[in-house]
């Protein structure tokens, strides 16, 4: 069967009408039409709690395949770079670059969005496809994992060829597989506070009021906390993390919106610069506790039958530190198509289902060792190890002030393609540019095509 033939149509249930789910729901009829899909959410409407994250290139590059850069354009900020500082006095360590050299060395653009302005952009591209229906106000009871049956809590049935989990880290489905029935998220020792502050708020103090229309992500690091800030929505809304590795009282895994102790948290940063202080003035009572969680690797991602499959955090929860939550789904969407779009039979759904399973588990694994790594280096406490890595990082910072200053725009981009990074799975830190390019420069569509030529054969 060749690439550009859709495969085998089948009727497919999604659970979950998330980020993963209408990711799911979009890239199934790109690759084949001719699927009938159903998204069945909980929830009576969209609900995606507000909060900022960002698209890299091995994301952008796929939502751009399904017809979504128009959309997703009028409300994503594209950062020049993300500036990272020392805790005490705003000086700058290092720099990582993010637009224009994002597409220059991976073929696509940085984005900075506004969850819920994704999750719209992926429902009205979801309203647009005729052989896709969302249903709401549908919780899922559980599903029958050798036939893909899925039961509600109100007592209808869903029977389809293959049904699609991307119930969250809290998974009904998971736990529906004999493998993954006893797995559970593990809370992570580090939880982080987060709010988004108004554009008009960000204006009112002199010392934030450049930041809400500055190119510049920045990143503080510091003994024990980091501070995240950029911004979203059209330049409307300032997204703001503070991360504190090690574990938080009564807020328990998966809750995205707990409230927050404002005194506790402004109480991390007092003794910080101004920058972070007046920022951390800044928030109100919208500013969440979150307590970070993993879901630990399960043996397989799908059903031993194949007709069900896990994807976003429902099979892999990760930590935040890579950047990656969003685009993890949407690779897992991707490429699950890319898989299904190759089956010669809905007896073959089995084999191909495994071998989907084996392909995705290998790049999660991976990508898990990267964001714990990527975590330990943003909260060292000052010492030797913490100067080892400020050392580390001033030469990569220098390096790339020296070529900016002699070069000049062109021919840095000639210089930074010809010697583009080699992409080092080993690299346990996407600050650095083997990490970043092996997470950002990855093609999840070409690299399902030579899987699947390699391993099932397919021509």
């Amino acid at each position: 069967m060749s690439f550009n033939q859709p495969g085998v149509p089948l009727k497919i249930t999604v659970i979950g009408g998330g980020i993963a789910g209408l990711s799911a729901a979009i890239a199934l009829t790109d690759v084949n039409p001719d699927h009938r899909v159903t998204v069945l959410e909980t929830n009576a409407s969209l609900s995606e709690l507000g909060a900022g994250l960002q698209l890299f290139a091995n994301s952008t590059r796929i939502l751009h395949k399904w017809g979504l850069t128009p959309a997703l354009e009028k409300v994503a900020f594209q950062s020049s770079h993300l500036s990272i500082r020392r805790w005490e006095d705003n000086a700058e360590l290092s720099f990582n670059m993010n637009n224009p050299p994002s597409t220059w060395l991976y073929g696509w653009p940085q984005w900075q969005i506004y969850r819920p302005d994704l999750q719209k952009a992926l429902f009205d591209r979801v309203k647009q496809l005729p052989n896709v229906s969302v249903l709401f106000a549908e919780s899922v009871k559980s599903v029958d994992h050798e036939t893909g049956t899925i039961y509600t809590v109100d007592g209808e049935l869903f029977e389809s060829d293959l049904t699609v989990a991307a119930d969250g880290i809290w998974s009904r489905a998971r736990r529906c597989l004999p493998a993954s029935k006893d797995v559970s998220p593990i809370a992570y020792r580090e939880h982080n506070y987060r709010a988004v502050i108004p554009r008009s708020r960000m204006l009112s103090n002199p010392i934030t009021a450049p930041f809400i229309a500055s190119p510049e992500a920045k990143l503080w690091v510091g003994p024990g906390v980091f501070v995240l800030g950029y911004t979203v929505a059209s330049k409307e809304l300032y997204n703001l993390v503070v991360g504190v590795p090690r574990p938080s009282e009564g807020v328990p895994v998966g809750s995205w919106n707990h409230p927050a102790n404002l005194e506790t948290m402004r109480g991390l940063v007092s003794e910080w610069c101004q920058e972070v202080r007046a920022l951390a003035s800044l928030v109100q009572e919208d500013c969440v506790s979150w307590t970070l969680g993993e879901v630990p690797p399960i043996p397989s991602y799908v059903s031993i039958s194949g007709r069900v499959a896990l994807v976003g955090d429902a099979a892999h929860a990760l930590l935040p530190h890579a950047a990656q939550g969003a685009g993890m789904a949407i690779e897992d969407s991707a490429s699950l198509a890319e898989f299904l779009g190759h089956l010669n039979s809905r007896e073959d759904l089995s084999k191909v289902m495994g071998a989907w399973s084996q392909f995705r588990q290998a790049r999660v694994d991976n990508l898990r060792s990267i964001s714990r790594g990527t975590a330990s280096d943003m909260t060292l406490p000052d010492g030797e190890s913490q100067i080892a890595r400020d050392v580390k990082w001033n030469v990569i910072r220098d390096k790339q002030r020296e070529q900016w200053a002699e070069l000049g725009l062109e021919k840095v981009r000639e210089k930074m393609i010809r010697e583009r990074p080699t992409p080092d799975p080993t690299c346990k830190s996407t600050l650095e540019p083997g990490g970043r390019m092996w997470v950002n420069g990855y093609d999840v569509i070409e690299e399902s095509r030579r899987f699947c030529r390699e391993h099932l054969g397919r021509q």
